[in-house]
């Protein structure tokens, strides 16, 4: 194994371990336990209900769905593969791919089931709550793009990226289908995605 294989082992470890950190302290013994900040903010969200917003976070949070983000990411790699190659243009969808399997697994293992508190305007999803797949897929693919974007439009692509994350962290809390702890966890895991897929891709490509 090189150094770009180990390292990119180290920050994949290093988002599970963050993780499964956060499901100790949500789920202790398998047991979940509701946070302040998570009913203080379901709530919040609640009492700002509107028609308007509903249709709006509804819309908004498919941007975080692995239906439009793959294709796009796919759409992305052969682009990147007319100018370069293909390790190197496999870092985006390695990026949200990783971020996926990670989430996936880690709901599987955790088991935190949805919040129930508040209708939302969207039924619940059938699958568990911890972490949020929508929140770490979408931070996977916009931080992969922003790493990729050209010098000059590299604060605009950063500014743009930071708010469509934010849109669809929120979107997940106002349509009451997870808690605040589900998004922040995963938000900070797929940071770690983005590192491994990048040491597997572009750093491992410059010393070949």
């Amino acid at each position: 194994m090189n150094k770009h294989m180990r390292a990119a082992a180290i920050w994949l470890a290093g988002s599970a371990v963050i993780l499964m950190a956060g499901a100790t302290l949500l789920c202790p013994n398998g047991q979940c336990r509701m946070q302040s900040i998570d009913a203080a903010l379901l709530a919040l969200f609640n009492d700002w209900r509107s028609n308007g917003l509903d249709t709006f976070f509804a819309t908004i949070t498919w941007l975080g769905s692995l239906w439009i983000l793959l294709p796009l990411a796919v759409l992305i790699a052969w682009a990147q593969a007319r100018r370069s190659n293909l390790r190197v243009s496999a870092f985006v969808p390695t990026s949200l791919l990783l971020a996926t399997a990670l989430g996936f697994i880690t709901k599987i293992m955790v088991e935190r089931p949805r919040p129930n508190f508040f209708t939302g305007p969207i039924p619940l999803p059938e699958d568990w709550s911890f972490p949020s797949a929508h929140t770490m897929q979408v931070t996977a693919f916009l931080l992969a793009v922003v790493f990729i974007a050209k010098d000059k439009f590299i604060f605009a692509t950063a500014a743009g990226a930071a708010l469509i994350i934010l849109l669809v962290g929120t979107s997940r809390l106002y349509l009451q289908v997870h808690f605040p702890t589900d998004v922040i966890f995963g938000m900070i895991a797929a940071i770690g995605c983005v590192m491994a897929a990048r040491q597997l891709t572009v750093k491992r490509e410059k010393i070949s």
